[in-house]
Formats: C-alpha cells, sequence, structure tokens
C-alpha cells in the first residue's frame, strides 16, 4: 500500500509541477493582454479566453496536490476543537463518502462532455475567440481524477495512521 500511495503522490506532483509551467504561460498571456489594451488600444477576446482557460488548467492540475499538501481551504472553526482521532475520521468519513463519489460523478459527466464537446468540432461563441473547446473541457474530468487519486492518497495515509 506505501508503494501505491507513493506512486500516487507522485503523479500529482507531477502534474502540479506541469501547473508552474501553466502558471507561466498564464503570467505572459495576462501580460500580452494587458499591454495591448493599455497602450495599443487593441483588445483580443482570444487572449481573454486563453487567460481563464490557463487559470482553469492551472486549478485543476493542482487541486490534488494541494490536497495531499494539506494546502487547501478547511473550515478550522470546527477542525481545531476535535481531537486527531476526531478530525482523522471526519476526513476519512469525507473522503470516502463526498469526495469520491462527487469525483465518480464528474469524471462520468466529464469525459461525456469532453467527448461531445471534440465530436461536434465546439468553438467559441465569439468568432475572435478560441477554437478546440475540447481541450479545456478535458482538464475537467483530469483534475477530478487528480482529486479523487489525493483522496485515495489521504486514505492510505489515515489507514496507515489508525494501524500506527
Amino acid at each position: 500500500m506505501d508503494i501505491l500511495k507513493q506512486v500516487i503522490d507522485r503523479i500529482l506532483k507531477g502534474a502540479s509541477y506541469l501547473g508552474r509551467f501553466v502558471l507561466i504561460a498564464l503570467m505572459i498571456t495576462i501580460i500580452f493582454d494587458v499591454i495591448g489594451r493599455r497602450f495599443m488600444n487593441t483588445g483580443s477576446v482570444g487572449l481573454q479566453e486563453l487567460e481563464w482557460h490557463f487559470h482553469g488548467i492551472l486549478f485543476l492540475l493542482c487541486l490534488g496536490f494541494n490536497y495531499i499538501e494539506d494546502a487547501h481551504v478547511r473550515v478550522d472553526l470546527f477542525r481545531e476543537k476535535f481531537s486527531t482521532e476526531t478530525n482523522r475520521k471526519i476526513e476519512i468519513f469525507g473522503c470516502i463518502f463526498l469526495l469520491l463519489p462527487y469525483c465518480g460523478v464528474v469524471l462520468y459527466f466529464g469525459i461525456d462532455f469532453t467527448i461531445k464537446s471534440y465530436l461536434a468540432n465546439e468553438m467559441s461563441a465569439s468568432s475572435d475567440g478560441l477554437s478546440y473547446r475540447w481541450i479545456i473541457k478535458s482538464f475537467l474530468p483530469i483534475g477530478f481524477l487528480l482529486l479523487g487519486l489525493s483522496g485515495i492518497s489521504i486514505l492510505l495515509n489515515k489507514r496507515k495512521k489508525f494501524n500506527d
């Protein structure tokens, strides 16, 4: 089980590493868009769409890694009042009954969503927008697959701590 957890953690770390490059691409795109709008009086719908595409990709690639690193938002108002044992049980319950089923549903419908977009050759509603809308849509199931993997990693980690 430790090997499985290590493999999952490496996959999540690799995805977040790719997210670093997406962040750089996002910053460059924003700079070009701002310079174009401010100094050249040009507005590009394609650049604006590319910005939010990069933003979504960045979020989805890094979501799973943030979860295993405990860098996500929590409601600490209640958590800090509970014992470590109670927090562990809540985490396990949340993973099994909330996180993993939700990720499964998003994966199921997200793959169908992406395939339909690809088959329809979906494009932006704007004539100046981006084509190949299926590319950004494909990151939805990818991101939730990574989040589901992080839930499995957390469960393996919590199980190990229970057995210790």
